[in-house]
C-alpha cells in the first residue's frame, strides 16, 4: 500500500498462463459434451460445469488475452458475450419467460446429453461482474482501474462464499434456486479475478492515493456495505432455511401423524362401540350405530383425502382407503344384521371379521406414523444442524467483519500515512538545503496534492539561495585540488631536486673523467686504452638517457592513459613476459582466475612490465619461477600478485626500494636507473590502489591493488 510503481516482469505470463488455462477448461468442457464416450472418465466432474458456463470460460480468457495485447474488439465481443449468457439466463431462470437456455446447445450434439446441467443463477450474476471487470481492467490507469480491482474482490467474496457453503459445510444454503456452482466454475473465476487484480493492483492503488481523503473513506464505506450486502443475503438465506424447515415440518409429516392419529381413534372408538353392542344388543338403540357410523366414515374420508395429496404418503393412504372401504361394506352388514335381529351373525361379524380390518387399518396407520416420526426426526436434526452452521457462520461473519474492517481502517489509514511520511521525508530533505529532492504528489488533486505544491515553492525558493552557495563551493573545491596538486609537484621536484644532484651528475662526471682518459691515452698513443675507455663513455651515455626515459615516464605516469578497453590479463602477462626475458631457465606461472575486464591497458600494462623485468633482472640463478595471481577483494579492487624466487629483499631496504633513483646494487654491477618500482607506486597511487612488498630470505612477492572499474573521474584525473 505504499503506492510505489511495481515492476513485476511476470505480470503478462501470469496473465497468459490464467486466460490460457480458462479456454482450455472451457474447451475440455465443451468437448466432454459432445463426445461423452471419448472422455468417459471425466464426463461426470467436467460436465458439473454448463455448456454455457464453457463458453463463458472461453469469453473470459480471450478478454484477458486480449487485455493483454490491448485489443479493444476483443475485449468487447468477449464482454458482450459474457452479459449476454449472464442477462438471458437470469431472465430464464427469475421469471416465467421459459427461454430454456440450458437446452439451446443441445442441437449442436450429436446424441442427447447423458445429463442436464444447467447454469447457476450464482455463475451468471458473476459473469455480469466479469464483464465489468474486463471493461474497466482495460483501462490502464485511473479510477477504472481501481473499480476493476473492487470488482474483482466482490468476486472472489462470492465465489469464496460458495466453497466455503459447498465444501467445509460453514454456508450450506448457499444456493441460489437449488442449482450449486461447480467446482471448478468457482477455481476459474477466482483464478480470472486475481488475473486482473495481478495485472491492475499497482494502478489501483495510485487511483486509490489520488482520491481525497473523503472519497477514499467513502470508497471504504462502499466496499464495507457490499460486504455487509453480502453478509445479510447469507443470512437471509439461512433464515429462509429455518423458516421452509419448519414449513416442511409442520405441513408435511407432521400434519400426517396427526391424521393418522385421528383415524385410529376414529376407528379405535367405533370398533369399541359395535363390540360392545355385541356383548349387549340393548345398547344399540343408546349408541345410535348408524348416526356414529356415518360420522366416522365423513372423518376418515376427509383424513385419507388430506393424506392422498402427500406425494410420499400417497400409497399409503391408497392402502388406508382400501382396507377402510372394506369396513364400510362390513359395518353395513353388521348393522342389517342388527335390524334384523340376527345377534348371532353380529357378534360373529364384530368380534371376528371386524377385528381384522382393524388391525390391518392399525397396522397401516403405525407404519405411516413411524415413516412421518422418521422423517419428523430428520427435520428436527436438520433444523439442528442449521442452528450449528448458523452458530458457525456468526463466528465467521464476527471473524470475516472484524478482519475486512481492519484491513480496510488499515488500508486507508497506511494510505495517509504513506503520504505523509513521503511529504515528511522531502520536507527534511528542503530543510537540510536538498533542493533537487523528489517532490511527491504533485498531480494530486486536492488534500496532499495542495501540501506537495506548497513544497514545490519552497524548494524553488531555497535553490535560489543554493545556487550561489554551491558555485563558490565548486571554485573552492578547484583550488583545494589545484593546491593539492600542486603540492604534490613541489614535492617530488624536491625529491627530484635532492637526488638528481648525485644520480644526474654521477654519469655527467664519469663521461668528463673518461675524455680525459682518452686525450691522455690519445697523447701516450695507447690505442687499445682509448678503445676501452671509449666503449665505457657510450655505456655513461646510455645510462644518461635511460636516466631521463625514466625520469619523464615517471612524470607522465597517469596522464596519459589511453582509452577503455578489454584487457584480458593472462595473456597480457604471458606477451610482456615473453618479450623481456632473456633468461631460458625462467619460466611465467599464471593463476587460473586471471580477470579479463575493461580497464586502462597502457598504465596497467606498464605496472606489470616494470614488475617483470624487475623479477627477470634480479633473478639470479639459471631456473627459477614467476607467478601472476590473483584475488578479489570486498571494495571492488582487485588484487595481483606478482612473486619470483630470487635472492629476496632484506626487510632493512623493503621501504626505501620504492623511492627514486633506489638501487640496492651498483649500477655498474647492475645497469638500471632506480625509477620502476616508484613509476609503479605513482601509477598504483593515480588510480586508488596500494603496493606493498613481502619478502623473507629467498623470494619476493609484490601485491598490488587495481580498481575492478575505473570511472570516467579517475580516469581524467
Amino acid at each position: 500500500m505504499n503506492g510505489r510503481v511495481v515492476n513485476l516482469k511476470g505480470r503478462p505470463l501470469f496473465l497468459v498462463g490464467i486466460a490460457t488455462l480458462l479456454i482450455l477448461v472451457g474447451l475440455s468442457v465443451i468437448a466432454s459434451w459432445h463426445l461423452p464416450s471419448l472422455f468417459a472418465p471425466i464426463y461426470p466432474y467436467t460436465t458439473l460445469m454448463a455448456y454455457n458456463t464453457a463458453i463463458g470460460f472461453i469469453a473470459c480468457g480471450v478478454g484477458l488475452l486480449a487485455i493483454n495485447n490491448n485489443q479493444w474488439h476483443k475485449v468487447f465481443l468477449s464482454i458482450l458475450l459474457l452479459w449476454v449468457i449472464g442477462i438471458v439466463t437470469l431472465i430464464d431462470l427469475l421469471t416465467d419467460l421459459n427461454l430454456h437456455t440450458t437446452d439451446w446447445f443441445v442441437f449442436l450434439l450429436h446424441e442427447p446429453p447423458l445429463r442436464n446441467q444447467p447454469i447457476s443463477p450464482t455463475t451468471s450474476s458473476m459473469f455480469l461482474l466479469a464483464g465489468a471487470a474486463l471493461a474497466f481492467g482495460y483501462i490502464k490507469r485511473g479510477n477504472a482501474a481501481l473499480l476493476a480491482t473492487l470488482i474483482c474482490l466482490l468476486i472472489i467474496l462470492i465465489a469464496t462464499a460458495a466453497v466455503m457453503g459447498q465444501s467445509f459445510g460453514l454456508l450450506p444454503n448457499f444456493v441460489w434456486l437449488g442449482i450449486k456452482m461447480a467446482p471448478h466454475t468457482v477455481v476459474g473465476l477466482i483464478t480470472f479475478a486475481l488475473a486482473i487484480i495481478v495485472l491492475r493492483y499497482t494502478a489501483a492503488i495510485n487511483a486509490f492515493n489520488r482520491l481525497t481523503v473523503f472519497h477514499r473513506l467513502v470508497t471504504g464505506f462502499i466496499f464495507m456495505s457490499l460486504l455487509f450486502v453480502g453478509i445479510g443475503s447469507i443470512a437471509v438465506l439461512q433464515i429462509n432455511s429455518v423458516a421452509a424447515i419448519s414449513q416442511q415440518l409442520y405441513s408435511g409429516p407432521l400434519q400426517i401423524s396427526n391424521a393418522l392419529l385421528r383415524i385410529k381413534s376414529r376407528t379405535s372408538k367405533l370398533n369399541r362401540t359395535a363390540k360392545d353392542i355385541a356383548v349387549a344388543p340393548e345398547l344399540a338403540q343408546k349408541r345410535n350405530l348408524p348416526v356414529y357410523i356415518a360420522e366416522t366414515e365423513t372423518s376418515i374420508t376427509k383424513e385419507l383425502t388430506f393424506i392422498a395429496q402427500q406425494a410420499p404418503y400417497a400409497a399409503a393412504a391408497e392402502q388406508l382407503q382400501k382396507a377402510f372401504n372394506q369396513w364400510q361394506v362390513l359395518l353395513a352388514t353388521m348393522h342389517h344384521q342388527l335390524q334384523a335381529g340376527d345377534i348371532d351373525g353380529y357378534r360373529h361379524l364384530a368380534l371376528e371379521d371386524s377385528q381384522d380390518i382393524v388391525q390391518t387399518l392399525e397396522k397401516i396407520c403405525d407404519l405411516t406414523i413411524d415413516r412421518a416420526q422418521n422423517e419428523i426426526r430428520r427435520l428436527n436434526d436438520q433444523a439442528l444442524i442449521t442452528k450449528h452452521h448458523a452458530g458457525n457462520l456468526m463466528m465467521v461473519v464476527i471473524l470475516g467483519f472484524l478482519v475486512v474492517g481492519i484491513m480496510v481502517a488499515a488500508l486507508i489509514t497506511r494510505s495517509l500515512s504513506w503520504q505523509l511520511q513521503k511529504i515528511r521525508t522531502a520536507m527534511l530533505a528542503l530543510a537540510q538545503g536538498n533542493t533537487q529532492v523528489d517532490i511527491p504528489f504533485l498531480d494530486h488533486p486536492r488534500d496532499v496534492g495542495d501540501m506537495a505544491k506548497t513544497l514545490k515553492v519552497f524548494a524553488q525558493n531555497i535553490d535560489e539561495r543554493n545556487k550561489s552557495t554551491a558555485l563558490l563551493a565548486q571554485h573552492q573545491r578547484i583550488l583545494e585540488k589545484t593546491n593539492l596538486q600542486l603540492a604534490q609537484t613541489n614535492k617530488e621536484l624536491e625529491t627530484f631536486a635532492y637526488v638528481a644532484s648525485h644520480d644526474l651528475k654521477s654519469p655527467l662526471r664519469g663521461i668528463a673523467q673518461l675524455s680525459t682518459w682518452i686525450e691522455e691515452d690519445l697523447e701516450e698513443q695507447q690505442f687499445a686504452e682509448v678503445n676501452k675507455h671509449t666503449v665505457m663513455l657510450r655505456n655513461r651515455i646510455q645510462r644518461m638517457e635511460k636516466l631521463l626515459d625514466d625520469l619523464l615516464a615517471f612524470y607522465r605516469a597517469g596522464k596519459t592513459d589511453g582509452n577503455l578497453v578489454q584487457v584480458d590479463v593472462a595473456y597480457m602477462a604471458k606477451e610482456l613476459f615473453d618479450i623481456q626475458n632473456t633468461k631460458p631457465g625462467l619460466h611465467l606461472e599464471l593463476a587460473e582466475n586471471l580477470p579479463n575486464f575493461t580497464t586502462l591497458s597502457t598504465p596497467f600494462e606498464q605496472v606489470l612490465r616494470n614488475l617483470f623485468s624487475n623479477a627477470i633482472k634480479h633473478h639470479d640463478r639459471e631456473q627459477g619461477m614467476i607467478r601472476l595471481s590473483c584475488t578479489t577483494l570486498p571494495n571492488q579492487f582487485y588484487r595481483f600478485s606478482v612473486c619470483d624466487d630470487g635472492p629476496g629483499i632484506p626487510e632493512k631496504f623493503q621501504q626505501r626500494v620504492f623511492g627514486m633513483f633506489q638501487t640496492l646494487k651498483p649500477r655498474d654491477e647492475l645497469e638500471g636507473s632506480g625509477m620502476g618500482l616508484a613509476l609503479i607506486r605513482k601509477i598504483v597511487d593515480t588510480y586508488g590502489g596500494t603496493i606493498t612488498l613481502e619478502s623473507e630470505g629467498r623470494g619476493c612477492c609484490f601485491h598490488f591493488s587495481w580498481p575492478q572499474h575505473i570511472t570516467k573521474d579517475q580516469k581524467d584525473d
